[in-house]
């Protein structure tokens, strides 16, 4: 399954980092965008602080790869890749190397120390939970250890409509000369990838 991930065009070290190394970045929870990231909810008296800092201390040793399953989100291209002024790196993950989890919209975890969950899987299960109103990103999220990178199969590079011609020739040769055999495309006005 092709997952993708939308940058901006700006930082061009980690641009060449991601497609010279065929890797992403993993992100500590803590530096996502998202102000509820990590909180669940529990009932006074069903949880020992013993746990709690456990389930911290677990949260805190995972770094988080966000990718999207669509390439032609409004809202991603406009948050994340610079107002359509980026690209949608289009990446396939070794599901057998790397915890890859689906994240649900809706209400924030429900916790109990009574749950058959270890803190680790209990911090998993809250950190692939999110508000309703994150919904629009269609996210999955690969858990690895804190300050690592996840390694890809980069497949895709799906241009911004707002990506000008002369910036397109310019990252299409660079990209093809460090990882060549990735397919280009442009996204246009209706939101759908067209031939580059």
């Amino acid at each position: 399954m092709t997952l993708y991930k939308y940058r901006n065009l700006e930082n061009i070290k980690n641009l060449i980092d991601i497609f010279l190394n065929q890797r992403l970045y993993a992100a500590a929870y803590t530096n996502m965008n998202d102000p509820m990231e990590g909180h669940y909810f529990y009932r006074s008296g069903e949880m020992s602080a013993e746990f709690k800092s456990a389930l911290k201390g677990e949260k805190d040793s995972f770094g988080i790869c966000s990718l999207s399953e669509i390439p032609n989100n409004n809202l991603m291209w406009s948050h994340y890749a610079n107002g359509y002024n980026g690209i949608a790196i289009g990446v396939e993950i070794d599901r057998v190397a790397y915890d890859v989890k689906k994240v649900v919209y809706g209400e924030l975890s429900k916790l109990t120390e009574r749950m058959e969950n270890s803190p680790a899987e209990a911090a998993k299960q809250v950190l692939s939970r999110k508000l309703e109103i994150w919904d629009y990103e269609k996210e999955h999220r690969v858990f690895v250890p804190n300050d690592c990178f996840v390694a890809v199969k980069i497949t895709e590079v799906i241009f911004g409509r707002r990506v000008s011609r002369d910036n397109r020739a310019f990252f299409k040769g660079l990209i093809n000369k460090l990882h060549p055999g990735i397919d280009f495309s442009v996204e246009n006005e209706v939101g759908e990838p067209a031939i580059a």
